[in-house]
């Protein structure tokens, strides 16, 4: 195998989802690295896999009710031997310290609400993770009813928006079967039927990923302050935030068209003002928020302050001569609470924060 079949077969695995065929293949590219010169993967991707690694293993070890499946546990000791042969550091294993803010803050959770088109309003349980929209119904993913009251459900029909509020997260499965994760401070607006084109459109503002269901006579488009993407059946990332200065869809698989240019796997639209361009993604790093990390590295730091605002609903403001071009690197999980996310920046970023109720203010 090459570098890119490791990587990609190491990432199925970090995520628990390697076939049996695929755990083999792995198996036999261990005894060749082992017995050969190794074969090299980029030091960033690496350290970010380890890393996961690494803290698995050590949430197994503190936690002897997670069952693993048949020697799962020996390969995450096997994939973390490799990673750590070829010389690769930990950032955030060490020197854990307690919070060092006294009012810590709880990271974000599955939070949204519906907005009919009369503007009434339909909060969605905290505690169910998606919701479900078939027909004039309104169903949890565990099949349960959404609760709406006195609210006219016909109104469905005249579309209906989904907003998950700063700090919340949701997913929506669509009558056509295509499957929506919104995160933080993003909203989705939903039309059951095909326009006068026979197209499937919703609109998006901030940022999702899409599992769009396939159907070539009945395009989806999702439209966005700055873009127009067109798909028949793939799946994409779309970031779009009006805080944001620049627009970017990902693409995983498939292919879409953004205002006329098409994309290919693996490739990033980026459109900064009226400038469209098509640049190599960075796929662990667009998807790291549906992961549930933040990834410190390939983006500018108020780019990665703006995802913490967001999701931990905290305003962020900037003292004098705090410099744009800091330089951060590692990973974090986003079920973390603030005050180990600031620590961890704080580690390797040279700043210092000071937190004011929901207030951060970044120093030097």
């Amino acid at each position: 195998m090459n570098k890119h079949e490791v990587k990609a077969l190491l990432e199925k695995f970090d995520a628990g989802n390697c076939s049996e065929e695929e755990l083999a293949m792995l198996e036999s590219w261990y005894i060749t690295w082992r017995n050969e010169e190794p074969l090299k993967i980029e030091s960033t991707v690496a350290d970010r896999s380890v890393e996961r690694i690494w803290a698995r293993l050590q949430e197994n070890e503190e936690n002897k009710s997670v069952k693993l499946w048949p020697g799962k546990l020996i390969w995450w000791a096997s994939a973390a031997a490799v990673f750590i042969v070829m010389g690769i550091g930990f950032y955030f294993y060490k020197n854990q310290h307690a919070a060092p803010y006294a009012n810590d803050i709880a990271p974000g959770s599955n939070k949204a609400y519906l907005i009919l088109a009369d503007g009434s309003t339909i909060s969605l349980s905290d505690a169910k993770a998606g919701l479900n929209i078939q027909d004039n119904q309104l169903h949890y993913n565990d099949g349960t009813q959404v609760k709406t009251g006195s609210k006219d459900l016909s109104l469905l029909e005249k579309g209906i928006t989904i907003n998950t509020p700063r700090g919340g997260t949701y997913q929506i499965s669509l009558q056509d079967g295509t499957r929506v994760w919104l995160n933080a401070a993003s909203s989705l607006t939903y039309h059951k039927g095909l326009n006068k084109r026979g197209e499937r459109i919703v609109t998006l503002n901030g940022e999702a990923y899409f599992e769009v269901a396939k159907d070539k006579i009945h395009p989806f488009i999702v439209q966005s302050k700055k873009q127009r993407v067109e798909v028949l059946g793939t799946h994409f990332n779309i970031s779009n935030y009006d805080d944001d200065s620049t627009a970017r869809t990902t693409l995983l698989e498939g292919s879409v068209k953004i205002n006329e240019t098409m994309l290919k796997p693996g490739q990033q639209s980026v459109i900064t003002g009226n400038q469209l361009k098509v640049v190599p993604a960075n796929i662990e790093l667009a998807m790291a928020w549906k992961k549930e990390d933040f990834i410190f590295e390939g983006e500018d730091f108020k780019t990665t302050m703006r995802k913490i605002g967001r999701w931990y609903d905290v305003d962020i403001e900037y003292a004098p001569g705090v410099r744009e071009d800091i330089e951060l690197g590692g990973w974090i999980s986003r079920k973390s609470k603030l005050s180990e996310v600031l620590e961890k920046i704080e580690q390797v970023g040279n700043v210092h924060f000071k937190v004011e109720g929901r207030r951060i203010i970044v120093e030097k």
